[in-house]
């Protein structure tokens, strides 16, 4: 005989209160879970969005972020001859940039710390992604500056016709970027000249350029562990590995290594939270569901105890109400995923742990959101149903039929 699934099934629909109870407790826990897992994807889908493996950026040896990295002109110009490097018009896609953070107020309170980038238009020809939604791009030589649409409704000034104190002096905000959704957005870009005036930097931080087509980019430096638990230092390779040798003793890095890099700390914290959130909850979940197909074993005891007295055997009653338990939890994890639906793409923004600056992003409910909370959704269904099953395949067919 097959396992009555139907007829587990249909019991679900006889037990209204207590099954509507035990599907509001796991979908609470899996809109938990969800929120705070798009929080991180949110974050880390910001950093790796446009991050392209053909961009590198190169830094001071050691550098673990722009913000950390300094560099002599001559070495940048250096960077910007090399032959890898794609040309366009003539011209090499190379740019020396300065970054440093400045502290500016909020719209609502309080202040923050907001990314400044000195540049040039030649950013633009790296950068696919962003592109100038509103207004200008800052003219070379003047106190000009651009802003990215994350930080227009955050951070005061942040807009056109709007004005930044940089080194004590007012910037016109004269252009809005939109990098689709990338770091970017949360970024204020001027002129590399007049800026690394402004923070007395005689260098450059860093050089962004895009490797022509066909050259071996390589793979940066790590240490990797090994059989004995030791760690060693692997030497970076191709071009990477040249801009880490003696000639240049830099950190090269493409871009999409770079950005996982940055995301890597508040990326983990988020995630191990909505994890952390999602197993405390998933146990007063897993009561709920064990009591309520505890509830059904003693309210059907006669008739598991017809089904086993006309020949279903033990392991097949345990596996009906095992897969009870199991579409419990998966119907009530869609009913947390609609729960958490209202907040996919709603604006928020934190500090990059990374460069201590103000990060804008949104929340993603992606697909790797969904499936890790339909994986909660039945691990609490299927654990909270173990009891009940072997408790309802333990049944005598004699004792049962005589309850």
């Amino acid at each position: 005989m097959k396992v009555p699934f139907r007829y587990h099934i249909r019991s679900l629909f006889y037990r209204k209160s207590t099954t509507i109870l035990t599907l509001v407790a796991v979908g609470m826990t899996v809109a938990v879970l969800s929120i705070v897992l798009a929080l991180q994807q949110g974050f880390e889908l910001t950093l790796l969005t446009s991050a392209r493996t053909d961009n590198i950026i190169c830094m001071r040896d050691g550098a673990t972020s722009e913000g950390e990295s300094s560099m002599t002109r001559d070495l940048a110009r250096k960077v910007a001859a090399i032959p890898e490097i794609e040309q366009k018009d003539g011209k090499p896609l190379a740019v020396a940039e300065m970054f440093a953070a400045i502290n500016l107020d909020r719209v609502d309170r309080g202040s923050t710390n907001v990314s400044v980038r000195g540049t040039s238009d030649a950013a633009l020809g790296i950068r696919d992604s962003v592109k100038v939604k509103e207004g200008a791009f800052f003219a070379p030589g003047k106190k000009e500056l651009i802003v990215g649409r994350g930080l227009t409704e955050r951070v005061k000034g942040c807009r056109i016709g709007g004005s930044i104190s940089v080194g004590g002096e007012d910037w016109a905000v004269v252009g809005i970027i939109d990098s689709g959704g990338a770091s970017f957005d949360s970024e204020i870009w001027g002129d590399v000249e007049l800026l690394s005036a402004v923070f007395e930097r005689s260098g450059y931080s860093v050089v962004h350029f895009r490797a022509r087509p066909g050259v071996d980019v390589g793979a940066p430096a790590k240490m990797v562990k090994g059989r004995d638990c030791k760690e060693t230092l692997v030497p970076a390779t191709g071009l990477l590995g040249r801009l880490a040798g003696p000639d240049f003793k830099l950190k090269a890095m493409n871009e999409r290594d770079y950005m996982e890099a940055q995301a890597g700390v508040l990326g983990g914290v988020l995630g191990g939270l909505a994890r952390g959130l999602a197993i405390i909850m998933a146990i007063g979940a897993i009561f709920g569901c064990t009591n309520t197909l505890l509830s059904a074993v003693a309210g059907r005891t006669h008739e598991i105890g017809a089904l086993l007295a006309i020949g279903f055997k033990p392991w097949q009653i345990r596996v009906g109400f095992l897969f009870e338990a199991l579409v419990l939890g998966l119907v009530g994890g869609m009913l947390g995923i609609l729960f958490a639906l209202p907040v996919n793409g709603l604006a928020t923004g934190t500090m990059n742990w990374k460069t201590f600056s103000e990060q804008a992003f949104a929340f993603r409910i992606t697909g790797t959101v969904v499936m890790e909370a339909m994986i909660l959704a039945a691990v609490v269904g299927v654990i909270g149903g173990l009891v009940p099953a072997w408790r309802a395949s333990a049944l005598k067919p004699t004792d049962a039929m005589r309850s």
